[in-house]
């Protein structure tokens, strides 16, 4: 209960007037429903005028009696509300009074329940930004959309339908037991006697069905990741005519969903069979005895059968609060999901007290470096560098070198394993992450862009003018192809920008780097991909782009590295060879074998981490 707690003090309290009042009316609708059963006395009256009369037996609902004579004697002589009309009458009166409360409840619970979860998923979104870039390696895209709309839309149901039920219901029950305990007191306890010989079975299917409903969350985020690759991946897919593997796989996964569907189902509904039994048992109890005391002429039949229908009537609420329980237990496994993500602190936070990040950088350092991804297996091993504001440093070499890992701890991807990163002297972790990356401009081989605008790709999130997005775009060489667009820069670009070529996506993503104008960039193969005519046009950016800016390049193709202020060469971890392009060809060393090794295979030279 601990977990349902938190979520109603979190996210409900902030809502407590619109709880208080849909609650108020949900408790005024759950006693109407009491009040029309004690109606049924005056139909059995109609129909029976000796039990009407009293004929020697005692009064059940003597307040029933004296309100109906009360309303009689204030009604016009003569009239037909004081015959036939008036029990109908009432019973429409009374049934309009509780539809009304009963929407006027689920409305306001409605509104509570929306803005509280609006909350929790903002807050989780947020949550989930704020996290270090390694733990979106650790969890996979599908597990955390399942968070962040499937489980918080099963929270919903809590803070909405099930509240406003599970209120009604209670009050209905709480007035229905009231109300048969009037009647007979001494039937109605042996009746609550019963209760426990329910309560205890369905305590035990509640925690399973919550166990099995976490499961049943698990499974669909696996499914909605296998999803979320297939379709991103789906030239890959129809270029290798693997429809039937992928639908395959998609059927297995679907099979275990479905397994576990089922478990769900039959915890549920078994609910149903253990009270059905129970109350059978307890209706033919009460049958046997009441029989008795109708003979002996100690209990009016009419009586007992508003009895009998008290009790039915208290059946219907108590099963409907089973099934809302059950509900619950499987809204209560996706809080324990969301909840989970929401205590895990980012492993990588800002300072209490950040240091202001320089505004022009005058150096940037690696003093001996160590990194591992995974523990005894370094990928950097005691990396020391400087680089000088304005100078252009080529980091080259062969696969699994540490290229792309070494620029990564530049905007705070990783922490060192060991050793330090420094600007200006200052340990990159005295910064805020947030405030560091504003001044580091990133292009890399995967171009990101939204299904957005390409105004609004450029800009992206901040709100720069159109002149200024075309001086931006017209730099990276980009403003041509993106006037030929059907509407220009109000373009709105497919998924992932699949809509644009290569070389057109990559000259975005300049245009986007320098409209931040940071005065650190890092370019992690952002021409790799490209054929030699796109590859000229996006070199011609990125010089644009370079010009008076500390930049780190990661490159497998020399030929765009050769007027780098330095060139660095990686193997296994390690700068084995610095210095320019001419002078490292003089020593005959590690560049000159990846140089002549590259253009005795036209050119290419494998790179990759």
């Amino acid at each position: 209960m601990r977990i349902l707690y938190r979520f109603f003090h979190d996210y409900l309290r902030p809502n407590l007037g619109l709880i208080i009042g849909g609650s108020a009316l949900a408790a005024l609708a759950g006693l109407l429903q009491t009040v029309l059963i004690g109606c049924l006395k005056w139909v059995f009256e109609a129909f029976d005028p000796q039990a009407a009369a009293g004929g020697g037996i005692p009064d059940a609902l003597p307040a029933f009696t004296a309100t109906k004579a009360w309303l009689m004697t204030h009604l016009p002589n003569g009239s037909a509300l004081q015959t036939s009309a008036f029990v109908p009458l009432v019973v429409m009166v009374l049934f309009a009074i509780k539809g009304l409360c009963a929407y006027s409840s689920s409305m306001l619970l409605a509104r509570s329940g929306l803005r509280a979860t609006q909350k929790l998923r903002e807050r989780l979104f947020g949550h989930l930004l704020g996290q270090e870039p390694a733990f979106f390696q650790q969890y996979p895209v599908g597990d955390l959309l399942t968070r962040c709309i499937t489980d918080v839309w099963q929270v919903y149901g809590i803070a909405t339908t099930q509240f406003a039920e599970l209120v009604r219901e209670s009050i209905t029950a709480v007035a229905g037991i009231a109300f048969v305990l009037y009647l007979d007191w001494k039937r109605s306890i042996v009746l609550l006697l019963a209760g426990p010989l329910v309560i205890m079975p369905l305590k035990s299917l509640s925690q399973r069905i919550r166990r099995i409903y976490y499961k049943n969350q698990e499974a669909i985020s696996a499914q909605l990741q296998r999803l979320k690759e297939v379709f991103s991946n789906i030239r890959l897919v129809k270029g290798f005519a693997r429809e039937g593997y992928e639908a395959k796989r998609f059927e297995g996964q679907n099979a275990e969903l479905f397994k576990i569907g089922l478990r769900s189902a039959h915890a549920a509904a078994m609910s149903h069979p253990i009270m059905e039994m129970a109350g059978g048992v307890i209706l033919a109890g009460l049958i046997f005895w009441a029989s008795a005391d109708i003979q002996a002429g100690k209990l009016a039949t009419g009586d007992f059968i508003t009895y009998l229908v008290a009790v039915f009537a208290l059946y219907a609420p108590v099963r409907r609060i089973t099934k809302v329980n059950n509900e619950v237990q499987a809204a209560r496994a996706s809080l324990d999901r969301i909840y989970f993500m929401l205590d895990r602190a980012p492993r990588m936070s800002a300072p209490a007290s950040p240091a202001p990040v320089p505004d022009q950088p005058q150096y940037l350092r690696f003093e001996d470096v160590h990194f591992e991804y995974e523990p005894g297996t370094p990928v950097l091993n005691g990396i020391t560098l400087e680089i000088r504001r304005g100078e252009t440093i080529a980091l080259v070499g062969g696969s699994g070198g540490g290229k792309t890992t070494l620029v990564n701890l530049v905007p705070r991807f990783f922490d060192p394993t060991k050793g330090s990163v420094t600007i200006d002297g200052r340990d990159l972790r005295d910064f805020d992450p947030g405030e560091l990356r504003l001044r580091i401009g990133i292009v890399t081989q995967e171009t990101m862009l939204f299904m957005d605008s390409v105004h609004d790709n450029i800009a992206y999130g901040k709100p720069f003018g159109r002149e200024a997005v075309v001086e931006a775009a017209k730099n990276a060489q980009a403003h041509n192809f993106i006037m030929q667009l059907p509407h220009g820069y109000d373009t709105n670009l497919a998924e992932a920008g699949s809509s644009l070529s290569g070389g057109q996506r990559q000259r975005i993503a300049i245009a986007r780097a320098l409209l931040q104008d940071p005065p650190i960039l890092v370019l992690d193969e952002a021409t790799s991909a490209l054929d030699t005519e796109s590859e000229r046009a996006v070199q011609e950016a990125l010089e644009a782009l370079m010009q008076n800016r500390t930049t780190l390049v990661v490159a497998h193709r020399l030929s765009t590295v050769q007027n780098a202020t330095r060139i660095c060469v990686l193997k296994h971890g390690q700068i084995v060879e610095s210095g320019r392009h001419a002078d490292l060809l003089a020593k005959n060393g590690e560049y000159a074998r990846l140089y002549q090794l590259q253009f005795a295979n036209g050119g290419n030279l494998d790179s990759g981490e």
